[in-house]
């Protein structure tokens, strides 16, 4: 008899979740309503909050950390004001110098005012952003705020980074602007990344390849309706490869460019030292196997690059980096959770957005000095990151109510 009381329940279990998710039922209307309720609370908090907490970050910047996570930023200001010396450093360094005493209209000399000018300029852009992006779950609006607070500490001032984000804005307009064909939107983007190789960082020539490589393997994928785990090897494994593949045509093209690829890494501590110089050396990602050949490279950029992805020896650093662990691991399972879904992506700037983060991850892995380069670069990314993180793919429920309405919203 109990066995078939309990069978009677799952009977009408299932005979309401059939009518619940009946378009033209009252529960499905309710539901919907209710979801939109709940979403238009989580984007007004993250917009009420957006503010205090950039107003927050600044505070910490300005006043708790110390001058070792502001080096490259100390440079750049004294060569704006003509007291670098001898430390004036050539490159990027000075393209970003040039850029800042050129726009330098207020005759900023501080660190202090560059920080708070720059953080009112572009927290204003990101609110904006943020209000035309979908509306968060609980863990992505604490994703999102903890990477505006980040921002506000590392880019939002006087730096190289800061002028990444604006070229990552510049993609994200392009992905935004009503323009149907994809093909379009994707040589776009790529081509906003090629121009910043010619005259800032010249690796992002190669991560604008890899944004359209990228895009032919997703494209590819997406049209299967059916993603398992073969599938997603068969990604990774594509992605890896397209990596190998540049290695070899830039050993046949670009002989000089190739064995400062395959040096790069020993070559670091050349560059910098093995003192502090902001950290990059406590934090720095040797090779593991040392030898200069094409397979030892491949094998230490696959080690490197699931070191970067989950930072776990962050972790045992101490509790200081365990935040720097947790974003990473957060933008990782984000990322790998879309790849998953990639025939569930129907939206082209989300679907693009997600080649442009992937081919960035790709190349950087193989420039990337150390951690602290690594977390502060990749949170200059977040006019393209937000559109992968603020997804209903990526919603995680906390409760049955939560996951009966993620299920609505994607019905």
């Amino acid at each position: 008899m109990a066995s078939h009381r309990a069978s009677h329940r799952a009977t009408r279990r299932s005979s309401d979740d059939s009518n619940l998710f009946d378009k033209s039922s009252a529960e499905f209307a309710e539901l919907k309503d209710k979801l939109a309720q709940m979403n238009y609370r989580n984007k007004n908090a993250i917009l009420a909050l957006l503010f205090p907490v950039a107003i927050a970050a600044k505070v910490v910047a300005i006043f708790l950390l110390p001058d070792k996570y502001f080096f490259d930023n100390t440079r750049i200001l004294n060569m704006v004001n003509g007291t670098a010396g001898d430390s004036a450093w050539i490159g990027s360094y000075q393209v970003a110098s040039d850029l800042f005493t050129s726009l330098n209209f207020f005759d900023f000399t501080t660190m202090v005012q560059w920080s708070i000018f720059l953080g009112m300029l572009f927290n204003i852009l990101l609110f904006f952003v943020l209000l035309k992006a979908d509306s968060p779950d609980l863990l992505q609006s604490l994703f999102i705020l903890a990477t505006v607070g980040l921002m506000n500490i590392y880019i939002f001032n006087i730096g190289k980074d800061i002028i990444q984000f604006a070229f990552f804005l510049g993609v994200y307009i392009v992905l935004v602007l009503p323009i149907k064909n994809s093909l379009v939107k994707v040589l776009g983007s790529a081509a906003i990344l090629y121009f910043e190789s010619t005259f800032f960082r010249e690796y992002y020539i190669l991560i604008a390849g890899l944004v359209l490589v990228v895009y032919a393997i997703l494209l590819y994928f997406r049209e299967r309706n059916k993603l398992g785990l073969g599938s997603l090897s068969w990604i990774i494994t594509l992605l890896l490869a397209s990596i190998y593949a540049v290695m070899l045509i830039s050993r046949v093209i670009m002989p000089e460019e190739y064995t400062t690829i395959i040096q790069l890494r020993a070559g670091y501590v050349d560059s910098f030292g093995t003192g502090d110089n902001g950290g990059i050396m406590a934090t720095a990602i040797r090779n593991w196997i040392p030898g200069e050949s094409l397979p030892i490279f491949m094998v230490n950029y696959v080690i490197n690059l699931f070191r970067m992805l989950i930072p776990i020896e962050l972790a045992f650093r101490g509790a200081a980096y365990l935040p720097f662990f947790v974003f990473q691991c957060a933008v990782t399972a984000y990322m790998v959770n879309l790849i998953r879904q990639i025939n569930k992506v129907r939206d082209p700037a989300k679907f693009i957005a997600l080649c442009v983060f992937i081919g960035y991850v790709l190349a950087s892995a193989i420039f990337e000095p150390d951690f602290g380069s690594w977390t502060r670069h990749e949170s200059a990314t977040f006019p393209i990151l937000h559109l992968l993180i603020l997804n209903p793919l990526q919603k995680v429920p906390m409760t049955a109510e939560e996951r009966t309405l993620k299920a609505v919203a994607l019905a």
